[in-house]
């Protein structure tokens, strides 16, 4: 499969990683290839910083990020000197990070770049809107670890999720967690009405009874094993951020009766739960819904390790093709060299 064909008709494609080393710039360099070869320029920007030669992480050599002429990136001021492109500085954003304000430059030669653009999803989102004065190329996100929710449609349309034998030893356990997370990223959407207001500050309990599709404000504090232990009409309950396995346990130790009854998440990111626990609440009857839906396109593996626990790919490719309806490319394989 021409990894083109999969994001032609895309406008903004976030690129995520199980873990570093999962082939993430792999498939980021490709893409960008196939568009240039097509005489198609890019829009470039990451969560976190990307693009350097040695991973931060494993101190492991990575592929480095290669934009051509007429490309444009949005990264942070500190790391324009490490960006060896002829460059024209477009616009600075007033958006601020560590590494300084992100600067949208245009690239007057072909090379490789480092980049680094804003944490939060609605500056994000701000930076996406600010290219489109430059250029209608496709918009393409570089994901971080832990940023899985940048993902969402408030800034990028789809997404492309890279897993790899730097995950785990345990090729099962990759692949388990690796289609666990395609299926929390596309769980079905829920339409709740979040009041014009809605923050941490205003709204600062973790868990709102839905209504209607409207929050109730809480006249004490909610508690979901109080909520379902006994019998309630309440049906659907929006979790205020994360939820992790120690929120749920007690539930999970619980008699409530969960057929039917609904848990809403800003996104599929914010289930932090393990598979066990996810599948004991879906056998009880439990349903889970996201306010916003990450579309994954494909999911590409890398069965070589930064740390040596290579995979057989042949295997890793079955394995990962036997789970999931989605596309599944070894990239490694595809595109060496």
């Amino acid at each position: 499969m021409d990894i083109y064909d999969l994001i032609k008709n895309e406008d903004r494609i976030s690129f995520i990683g199980m873990c570093k080393n999962a082939g993430k710039t792999t498939v980021l360099n490709e893409v960008i290839k196939s568009l240039h070869d097509r005489d198609k320029n890019i829009l470039l920007t990451s969560i976190g910083r990307d693009g350097e030669e040695l991973d931060l992480v494993t101190n492991t050599k990575k592929p480095e990020i290669y934009i051509y002429k007429d490309d444009y990136i949005a990264t942070a001021r500190n790391l324009i000197k490490y960006c060896d492109i002829t460059k024209e500085i477009v616009e600075s954003t007033g958006i601020y990070t560590p590494m300084g304000e992100i600067i949208i430059i245009k690239a007057l030669s072909d090379g490789y770049v480092q980049i680094a653009g804003p944490s939060i999803a609605t500056q994000m989102a701000k930076v996406c809107e600010s290219f489109k004065d430059y250029s209608d190329g496709k918009i393409l996100i570089d994901g971080a670890l832990e940023r899985k929710s940048i993902a969402t449609g408030k800034v990028s349309n789809v997404a492309i999720l890279s897993s790899g034998a730097s995950y785990s030893v345990d090729m099962e356990k990759t692949v388990r967690d690796t289609i666990f997370t395609s299926m929390l990223f596309s769980l079905p959407e829920y339409k709740l009405n979040l009041p014009d207001d809605f923050n941490k500050e205003n709204y600062s309990d973790k868990y709102y009874v839905i209504e209607e599709n409207h929050l109730k404000e809480n006249s004490e504090k909610v508690d979901l094993k109080e909520i379902w232990a006994k019998e309630s009409d309440i049906e659907a309950v929006f979790v205020n951020g994360a939820l992790t396995d120690a929120m749920i346990k007690p539930l999970l130790l619980s008699n409530a009766k969960l057929e039917g009854k609904r848990l809403v998440f800003f996104d599929g990111s914010r289930i932090l739960i393990n598979y066990e626990n996810f599948e004991k609440l879906i056998q009880r009857g439990m349903i889970f819904s996201c306010i916003d839906r990450i579309n994954i396109l494909a999911i590409t593996i890398n069965p070589f390790s930064a740390y040596g626990n290579h995979y057989d790919a042949g295997e890793f490719l079955e394995r990962m093709k036997k789970y999931t309806n989605l596309p599944v490319i070894n990239i490694a394989e595809k595109y060496r060299g």
